[in-house]
């Protein structure tokens, strides 16, 4: 986190690149607040956020994105976060949240808005699906069929039909091979 270096009261114990690390750097480095992105590669933010509450219960979490939470259908308040910050805000929010947050309230950016600006945004659409369409959506990038989808959820043929049009509507894809490309 470039914007903290010239702050000396705070110090960046860890920098990740994927929400793979994120557990490993948390028991490493034992940090009392972690600056979390949503949209990591490998397992995202709000993935995380369940299993590090519940193994760190005392950590401070701050969520950083450039996604407005009405973008992703997100309802900061009542997530387990300390705060949620947009990533445009600049320092002087971050810093600000930061010290809130250390001094055990809860932070949300003052320029949190209810629109949604990446509507089209691909990490936003995922977002929408339910689990079940995430599971038949991993399945298709897998190669399977729709009767080999049906087979190994145990569900009809007809519905996982439906599930994959409700997920290609949900993405805006056009057709099979739009879809797996997004």
């Amino acid at each position: 986190m470039n914007a903290l270096r010239p702050h000396p009261e705070y110090i960046v114990v860890s920098s990740i690149q994927s929400g793979n690390e994120v557990m490993a750097a948390v028991r490493a480095n034992e940090p009392d607040v972690l600056i979390l992105d949503i949209n990591l590669p490998g397992i995202n933010g709000l993935e995380l956020l369940p299993g590090l509450k519940q193994k760190y219960p005392q950590l401070k979490i701050m969520l950083l994105s450039m996604y407005m939470p009405a973008d992703i259908r997100l309802d900061p308040e009542k997530q387990p976060i300390d705060a949620y910050v947009l990533k445009n805000s600049g320092t002087d929010i971050l810093l600000a949240a930061l010290e809130q947050v250390t001094a055990g309230e809860r932070f949300f950016d003052p320029n949190i808005q209810s629109t949604n600006h990446h509507a089209n945004d691909n990490f936003s659409r995922k977002l929408k699906l339910s689990s079940r369409e995430l599971e038949i959506l991993q399945l298709l990038k897998d190669g399977y069929s729709n009767k080999e989808i049906s087979q190994k959820l145990f569900l009809s043929e007809l519905t996982v039909k439906t599930h994959r049009k409700n997920i290609m509507t949900k993405m805006g894809a056009r057709n099979i091979a739009d879809l797996l490309r997004k």
